[in-house]
């Protein structure tokens, strides 16, 4: 069976590494601008991946919430990357909070326990870029990992496959790699 993931691409100067990422994985991909992703987009995905951003508005924010409502309503895979994850936490009614300053560089975090998406590895190298983190989870998530800087680096749905990452896991080497495989591999 070829897997299809879709990468809604938020406008992250980051996105064309999350489809390199993919390639070197020899997984099926397409990526579709955030304004142009129709039902029939999603009907055709095994897996969808929502990007980072570069700005924020309205629109991207109301297109992302639209896809993290289908992927939940028909148990389809979503990753949020960054902003992916941040839109997944306020979709389900999570909220979010400006960081006293924007971190941008290379962090390891400490998976709280083994997981879907880290295994049982006991910490991984990431690369974060955001300003905004999530603060409070949606009832129905629960944290796999957080860091000094965020408190939830990595969260899941308790009963569906979804998952938020604060970091960008394409631009963090083979752990990066390793995370993308997994969730591709759900």
């Amino acid at each position: 069976m070829i897997l299809t993931v879709l990468v809604v691409d938020n406008l992250s100067p980051f996105t064309p590494q999350i489809l390199d990422c993919l390639s070197q994985l020899q997984i099926d991909c397409a990526s579709i601008k955030y304004s142009d992703i129709f039902e029939q987009d999603l009907q055709a995905a095994d897996r969808i991946i929502l990007s980072g951003r570069r700005k924020n508005d309205s629109a991207t924010n109301s297109a992302n919430s639209k896809v993290a409502r289908y992927c939940y309503k028909n148990d389809l895979p979503l990753l949020g990357i960054c902003y992916g994850a941040e839109i997944i936490a306020q979709t389900f009614g999570g909220s979010l909070r400006r960081m006293p300053r924007p971190i941008r560089g290379n962090l390891e975090i400490r998976p709280d326990r083994p997981n879907p998406i880290t295994g049982d590895k006991k910490s991984i190298s990431v690369f974060e870029s955001h300003g905004l983190c999530v603060a409070r989870l949606p009832e129905e998530f629960d944290r796999l990992a957080g860091s000094e800087y965020c408190p939830f680096e990595i969260f899941a749905h308790r009963a569906k496959k979804i998952f938020g990452l604060q970091f960008h896991p394409e631009k963090s080497g083979q752990d990066g790699l390793d995370v993308i495989e997994r969730f591709v591999k759900l």
